[in-house]
């Protein structure tokens, strides 16, 4: 008998296909090893040496996203697998009026009102997008739990069975141990930041800065790591970052460091880390029913996670599983005694994550993944 092959093109958010979108990367990698699904990367060609597209069987590159639409029109494949992200979802929509079985993995969405959106970003096009991409994709694969499936199957009147339950798992191949002496502790962020002058109801800038005030103050040290770029964007941007810069130069406490993306290696020497400390405004909404990639990255770096409880997906399951500390706001202002545990408690919180990762895996999924694949 011979086994049917599944072909599966992937076209990134507006066809750029960018090395810190880990999602992409962990998808392939885990298809890579299996035999009877085949993958192709369809996407604009970029001049970003450092994009890993060697892992997809077969690498289309095109110039824009007219000719990515046209290519689509010529290839035979099973699924359209298009990541989408905020100021991306027209395309996304362009892809599945045009054609069938497109299944759309969406990155995040900016809980704002329609108004709020477009004084932000002086478009509102992504709202109408996102409605027509939930009502006629194959799927909506999404980081999102069901509580939020069930929220938004009732705004868009549609079969909540469309929505998929699909985070960022691990891939074994990146998984590191970690050894660490519980002394001068260090946290730290891993990911980008957004700029300080956006309001602070729906993005976080200014409760990170608020944060790392109260903690380091208190003698806690945080580094915030961020990817390549997104260092080399914060560092030459002085007047859209200035309070975070102003942090790195005159807090001794407190280090902006330039990451390597997709690598876990970069935490290597950091006791915890951290999503954000101090929740506020309606960005809660981004996170509460979500399980972010960083989620994924600490568990492949064999960090323990400080998680507020206001992240409620995932604070469950580092509650219930002990793979890190659980707090609340009120607890920021006296945040060492939430770091008063014992050399050997801090190692069973590494070898717990070490047990519960090998199911957080692509692999140890395979039976939802199924569905889709």
């Amino acid at each position: 008998m011979i086994m049917k092959h599944t072909h599966i093109i992937f076209i990134p958010p507006d066809g750029q296909f960018k090395k810190q979108d880990f999602s992409l990367h962990r998808i392939a990698k885990w298809m890579s090893v299996r035999k009877q699904i085949k993958t192709t990367l369809l996407y604009i060609k970029s001049k970003d040496k450092d994009t890993q597209v060697e892992i997809f069987d077969n690498i289309i590159e095109v110039s824009n996203k007219e000719e990515i639409l046209a290519k689509l029109k010529m290839l035979s494949h099973d699924i359209i697998f298009n990541r989408g992200w905020m100021h991306s979802y027209s395309f996304s929509k362009e892809l599945v009026q045009q054609f069938d079985n497109v299944v759309i993995n969406i990155k995040d969405w900016n809980f704002s009102s329609k108004e709020e959106y477009e004084f932000l970003f002086n478009d509102s096009k992504d709202f109408e997008a996102l409605e027509y991409i939930v009502k006629h994709a194959k799927y909506i694969l999404s980081h999102y739990t069901d509580e939020q499936a069930s929220i938004w199957s009732q705004k868009y009147f549609i079969d909540k069975s469309k929505f998929v339950f699909f985070p960022e798992y691990c891939n074994k191949s990146t998984f590191i141990d970690k050894k660490l002496i519980y002394k001068d502790i260090k946290i730290a962020y891993a990911g980008k930041i957004h700029k300080s002058c956006y309001p602070e109801q729906l993005f976080s800038a200014k409760s990170h800065l608020r944060s790392i005030k109260k903690l380091t103050k208190q003698g806690i040290n945080i580094d915030f790591i961020l990817p390549k770029k997104e260092y080399e964007q914060v560092i030459s941007n002085k007047d859209l970052f200035i309070d975070f810069l102003y942090e790195n130069r005159f807090n001794k406490k407190f280090n902006l460091l330039k990451g390597k993306a997709l690598s876990p290696i970069v935490l290597k020497n950091c006791h915890f880390g951290f999503f954000e400390l101090e929740t506020s405004g309606e960005n809660k909404l981004l996170y509460e029913h979500a399980i972010l990639s960083k989620f994924a990255f600490y568990l492949e770096s064999c960090t323990p996670m400080l998680i507020n409880k206001d992240f409620v997906a995932i604070s469950n399951l580092v509650s219930t599983y002990k793979l890190g500390i659980v707090f609340s706001n009120k607890d920021l202002d006296n945040f060492n005694d939430m770091l008063k545990i014992s050399q050997s408690e801090y190692n069973q919180l590494i070898e717990n994550i070490k047990q519960f990762r090998k199911n957080f895996t692509y692999e140890a999924n395979q039976k939802t993944l199924s569905k889709i694949f």
